[in-house]
């Protein structure tokens, strides 16, 4: 059984550590809330014309979320919840002090939380009970004032971004299960008495107070052998829907979005250094090299540019398909192994 965590202690400490957003106007934040989600239902079409999947569930009936960075950290607790839930986590503590060590974990869960509120423009969750979009406003206006960019392309770009995510999952139902199984299966390896020391661990690289060389968090506070062999499958997976929705967005936005290639040369330069997907890079075990971060998208090209568009729907049948870690530098072999 995992150890318990305080859900309420730590969102009210992640809620604590968002920070100020920037200023606007009532008038400036009423039309950026409208344009997000005008640009989050038109975006599903967009998409499922670029990457050929179909759109399988209906727009009008997709949760589209427009957050501050508070609420954000609200529902990401209520999600990692969830997901802790489905792997065994208590409902309650057994005894006084495991309440106290529940707290200890809220602090470091809530502080993880807290850092990557001020970063992540917009996120797909696939696993709570009724999944959908949050696009976190003042992240997206922050971003767009300070690289100059036009508020309407960029927009536009962040919304293709998320519901290429949306679309990956609706392709691909058991990927839920799949992902979820994997971090299972992590926490098993590392052993539950290890959950604090590597909630604490995570906490001070995203902080930056750990100044040690990373090989990416998910490493860095994993210890086991067989832990670290099954993060490589998670960010094989996670390099695969985060490559397969730059090359898509950009796919979808040719011709819509005429500052595309200002918005996407300024974002790869916020990429490379404290950005929302440096963050997620950081969380997910892709930030010894941003080039990790593109094989995704090198691996994506590469089987278009080989198989087309069909040839790279594969990944979507069934867990088999995935591409393993060492197969994102051989996209013409994973081919080969699935039959393509």
């Amino acid at each position: 059984m995992l150890d318990w965590i305080d859900a309420s202690a730590a969102e009210k400490v992640g809620r604590s550590l968002t920070g100020a957003g920037p200023q606007a106007s009532a008038t400036e934040r009423d039309d950026l809330v409208a344009e997000l989600r005008a640009a989050a239902h038109r975006a599903p079409a967009l998409i499922a014309r670029a990457a050929d999947l179909p759109l399988t569930a209906a727009t009008d009936a997709m949760r589209v979320l427009v957050v501050d960075r508070r609420t954000w950290v609200t529902n990401n607790t209520r999600m990692a919840m969830t997901v802790l839930g489905r792997l065994g986590h208590p409902d309650r503590p057994r005894n006084l002090a495991d309440r106290a060590a529940g707290g200890a974990r809220a602090v470091q869960l809530g502080g993880v939380l807290g850092l990557v509120s001020r970063r992540v423009l917009g996120q797909y969750d696939p696993f709570s009970d009724r999944p959908g979009l949050l696009l976190v406003a003042p992240n997206v206006l922050e971003v767009e004032r300070s690289l100059g960019l036009d508020p309407a392309d960029f927009r536009l770009w962040v919304c293709l971004h998320e519901q290429t995510h949306r679309a990956q999952f609706l392709a691909a139902p058991w990927l839920v299960d799949h992902v979820i199984g994997l971090v299972g299966d992590v926490l098993a390896a590392e052993g539950e008495q290890n959950l604090t020391a590597m909630l604490q661990r995570g906490r001070a690289r995203l902080s930056g107070r750990d100044n040690q060389p990373s090989n990416g968090v998910v490493l860095d506070i994993t210890s086991s052998p067989e832990a670290r062999r099954l993060v490589d499958q998670i960010t094989a997976v996670m390099s695969l829907l985060e490559g397969h929705a730059d090359v898509m967005m950009d796919e979808a936005a040719a011709g819509l979005v005429n500052s595309l290639p200002r918005i996407r040369e300024r974002f790869e330069g916020r990429r490379a250094a404290t950005g929302a997907s440096a963050a997620f890079g950081r969380l997910l075990g892709m930030d010894a090299k941003l080039a990790q971060y593109r094989d995704g998208a090198s691996f994506c090209r590469a089987v278009i540019s080989s198989a087309g568009l069909p040839g790279l729907n594969l990944v979507w049948q069934q867990a088999r398909n995935l591409p393993r870690r060492h197969e994102l530098a051989d996209p013409m072999g994973w081919l080969r192994r699935v039959g393509g």
